[in-house]
């Protein structure tokens, strides 16, 4: 495994403070200012959305007064129109002069008078025949000036109103006019709302009523289809709720502002695309990192500026504590007059420095004297601090050497006296070796005549065990024939059993036939003449019962003879078997005593060359102790002379005996 190197002057020099500092800041630094710079960008861009609805919503309040302004100077044209006694007079030719001056002046699209049923009684332009059911209920609630919530009338744009007249302060007419859209489309359009926002009302019910776009108040297009279905903030314009929000519609976030329009049933909203106002805030953003940036690189001349304060005196301090690890204590360190800690630390190395070299001046010194034998020296200088356990360790060792040279001096007397007598106990040792070398050599040559005489009697133990094997196999061999003869006798024996029971079934059927024969002789005698050739039959067949019987008895009594002359047989053999078996006995004692007798002798022989073996072990012992004995007296007088040189070296050293 390859040492790694941690000498500090192969350090890269990416590792030096200077760079260490300016770098770790420099980063700190940058971290903190893309830290600030992200939570600046989301601060101004949640300022800024909160600065545009904070205010867009006046903006949306005030375009609908100016809307509701309009509204009213319109309203108090037909509060005019319906104020005038002509009209309360209700003669016709005069409401039809009214009507006509009003069309022409108010640029109305229609004007007309109806009566308490909301029936048509004269009108002037695309009047109704009868008003609709809502407004005209509507008109009756209120009992006063009545905007229409819708401005499509009769598939055109325009802003109906109705006015009752009243008479005695009783309402005794209505009077309805249709202004022109081009009233409130003026208005719409000279709202400033930025470059590409838009302003439009919408009813109570969500529907745009007016918008730049004429053809979506035409197709009476719902709040909620223009607002991508955001439900709860069609909710709170339709409610006549005043505020502002922002949602996203068609993929491009909006600021919504709506106000309602007081005496109407509809609100204003304004809508501005977010995106209007996003130049400005860039360009906010933009400066803000500019600056930033000019900052941070102000910041890094300064740190750097900081870190070469910092950094050049330590490196010169490094610099001389490397010298100082390489050995170098002669070198003065460089002042440095910054009064702070770097000031304090320069001089605290220079005292180290001379301290250091006041030390191993005078241990330099002690070892010196010590190398030229005075060990009386002791050391000079004040050691300070820890330094004080050199002091100590320099006294232990000079009082340590000072012990060891004591005790080898007396260790070299004492060798000098041993190795004298040594030397005469080595000639003693020599004589008693070469007289132990002669007796065993001679207790060899006896060991080896013991050896030949066990090897004869090995040989004669051998061949009586050799024959004793012999006879015993003979005699097991005289055994198993015995012992098959007596199973022949028991054989024949149980042969004469079964012959003895077939005589005496012989016998037993010859009485049987004796008997026969006798009752045919009676029965040939009764017979007469016709039983004699019967009657000689029957003598015929007892001579033959009596010759079976008598061959019976003949054979029964050879058996029994023969059983006798067999039990005779069996009993001999039995009694030879017995024989037998004692001789097998005594002969497999003998074979066992002749084992055991060639055992001993192996043993015995086996003993002498382990004892050869051993003697001839001892012998080589003691030729090895006759040569070191030889060696010993040699050597004896050579430890003389080195015991001698040791005294007269060890009495060079001057040394602090007790008795000094």
């Amino acid at each position: 495994m390859r040492k790694e190197n941690t000498d500090p002057r192969n350090q890269d020099i990416k590792r030096s403070l200077n760079r260490r500092i300016l770098r770790s800041t420099t980063l700190n630094i940058l971290a903190l200012v893309i830290v600030c710079c992200v939570f600046m960008a989301l601060a101004m861009q949640l300022l800024a959305n909160n600065i545009l609805l904070d205010s867009l919503q006046p903006m949306a309040r005030q375009s609908a007064k100016t809307v509701e302004a309009n509204i009213h100077m319109l309203a108090d044209r037909m509060m005019t129109i319906a104020s005038d006694t002509r009209i309360q007079a209700g003669n016709t030719a005069d409401i039809d002069t009214i009507l006509t001056e009003a069309a022409e002046t108010y640029e109305l699209y229609a004007i007309a008078v109806y009566d308490l049923n909301g029936k048509l009684i004269q009108g002037n332009g695309a009047t109704l025949e009868s008003l609709e059911s809502d407004f005209f209920t509507l008109l009756q609630e209120t009992d006063n000036l009545t905007t229409y919530a819708s401005t499509i009338y009769q598939d055109h744009l325009g802003i109906m109103m109705g006015m009752p007249v009243k008479k005695e302060g009783e309402t005794t007419l209505y009077i309805v006019g249709v202004y022109k859209y081009d009233t409130l489309q003026d208005v719409l359009s000279n709202i400033n709302i930025g470059k590409h926002g838009m302003a439009y009302i919408v009813n109570r019910e969500g529907v745009v009523v007016g918008h730049p776009e004429q053809s979506l108040a035409l197709t009476k297009t719902t709040l909620l289809s223009l607002g991508d279905g955001h439900e709860e903030e069609v909710n709170r314009v339709t409610t006549g709720e005043t505020g502002a929000t922002e949602y996203p519609i068609d993929g491009q976030t909006m600021l919504v502002a709506f106000s309602p329009i007081r005496g109407t049933q509809w609100s204003l909203v304004i809508q501005i695309p977010k995106a209007d106002y996003n130049h400005f805030i860039n360009a906010a953003m933009l400066i803000a990192i500019f600056a930033t940036l000019v900052v941070l690189m102000i910041s890094i001349l300064l740190i750097l500026r900081l870190s070469r304060s910092i950094s050049l005196p330590v490196k010169s301090v490094t610099k001389r504590m490397v010298a100082l690890s390489d050995g170098d204590l002669h070198t003065e360190v460089t002042p440095i007059y910054s009064g702070d800690e770097l000031e304090i630390m320069t001089k605290t190395l220079d005292t180290t420095l001379v301290s250091v070299n006041r030390y191993i001046s005078d241990i330099q010194k002690v070892l010196t004297q010590v190398a030229q034998g005075n060990l009386c020296i002791e050391p000079q200088v004040d050691y300070r601090g820890d330094f004080s356990l050199i002091r100590g360790s320099l006294q232990t060792i000079l009082q340590s050497i000072n012990k060891t040279m004591i005790g080898f001096r007396d260790a070299a007397t004492r060798l000098s006296e041993m190795s004298e007598e040594l030397n005469g106990q080595s000639s003693q040792l020599h004589q008693a070796s070469s007289e132990q070398n002669q007796s065993t050599e001679a207790l060899v040559y006896e060991v080896s005549q013991v050896k030949d005489r066990l090897a004869s009697v090995a040989t004669s133990s051998e061949q009586t065990h050799i024959k004793t094997e012999e006879i015993t196999s003979r005699i097991h061999e005289a055994n198993t024939q015995m012992s098959a003869l007596s199973h022949a006798m028991d054989d024949i024996s149980s042969n004469a059993q079964e012959i003895i029971k077939i005589a005496k079934a012989i016998e037993d059927i010859a009485f049987q036939t004796s008997i026969l024969a006798i009752n045919a002789s009676v029965e040939a005698a009764r017979a007469g003449s016709a039983g004699k050739g019967f009657a000689v039959v029957a003598d015929e067949v007892k001579q033959l019962a009596s010759k079976s019987a008598e061959a019976a008895k003949n054979a029964t009594t050879m058996v029994d003879n023969t059983k006798a002359i067999i039990q005779t047989g069996v009993e001999l053999t039995a009694d030879t078997a017995v024989s037998l078996q004692a001789i097998s006995t005594v002969s497999e004692q003998i074979n066992v005593i002749s084992d055991a007798l060639a055992t001993a002798v192996q043993g015995q022989k086996s003993a002498l060359a382990t004892m050869e073996e051993r003697i001839e072990d001892i012998s080589a012992i003691a030729n090895h102790n006759l040569q070191n004995a030889t060696r010993t007296e040699q050597a004896s007088g050579l430890l003389a002379k080195e015991a001698e040189s040791l005294r007269s070296e060890v009495n060079r050293f001057v040394l602090k005996e007790e008795g000094n």
